[in-house]
């Protein structure tokens, strides 16, 4: 048996077990990143929130979070399909508009394609069922946009490089993570650990006991 196939079965095991484990079949994770994606992937649970492959900065972000029932009912509209990121111009992607927030469409080709995943997933929100995952380098270490983010009515978790005292903040585990220069934690948290089959995060946060 090969190595790579070998990996493959293992990584079956674990993520079978993830769904055994999962008593929470209809819930809408409000992500900053593509952590949530990663979770209804892990789970098979199709995606029930428009935060698919994007990712919202600041206070875009936490105005989201805090009147979401209102901007899953406005139609996103085009900013540009090509948009230099003022760190790194050779990072280009669509950014959108949803009323007065603005959404980095990371992994899409398009504005026009962005927005139509976001059509369509919007419909399939569970708004009795929510939940908020974010991090401290998208809301640039700003404490009070953590605070306003647990203030939020939905259950909340941030993880963050360094140490905050709200139990809602995950600090990251360990001495090697670093900050790049377009001020994002590297390696990526949904990234997997070398010589393992799982994914960092997968360590240090129980995602199914939280949904469960």
């Amino acid at each position: 048996m090969s190595v790579d196939l070998w990996k493959r079965i293992i990584r079956k095991i674990i993520v079978t077990r993830f769904r055994l484990l999962n008593k929470n079949k209809d819930f809408t994770i409000i992500s900053q990143n593509c952590i949530g994606g990663v979770i209804y992937s892990d789970l098979d649970i199709p995606f029930k929130t428009p935060t698919i492959n994007m990712f919202i900065e600041d206070e875009n972000f936490v105005k989201l979070c805090e009147n979401f029932e209102h901007y899953i009912n406005i139609d996103p509209v085009p900013i540009t399909d090509n948009y230099s990121d003022p760190i790194d111009e050779s990072i280009v992607y669509p950014k959108i508009k949803i009323d007065d927030i603005e959404v980095c469409c990371l992994h899409y080709e398009s504005c026009a394609i962005a927005i139509d995943a976001w059509n369509r997933r919007r419909k399939r929100v569970n708004l009795d069922n929510v939940y908020v995952i974010a991090n401290s380098w998208n809301l640039h270490d700003k404490v009070d946009l953590i605070e306003r983010l647990i203030k939020t009515k939905y259950k909340t978790v941030i993880f963050s490089e360094k140490k905050y005292n709200y139990s809602e903040c995950i600090q990251l585990p360990g001495d090697f993570w670093q900050l790049d220069n377009r001020y994002i934690i590297r390696p990526n948290i949904t990234d997997y650990i070398p010589g393992s089959n799982y994914r960092y995060f997968e360590k240090f946060f129980d995602f199914v006991k939280w949904l469960n």
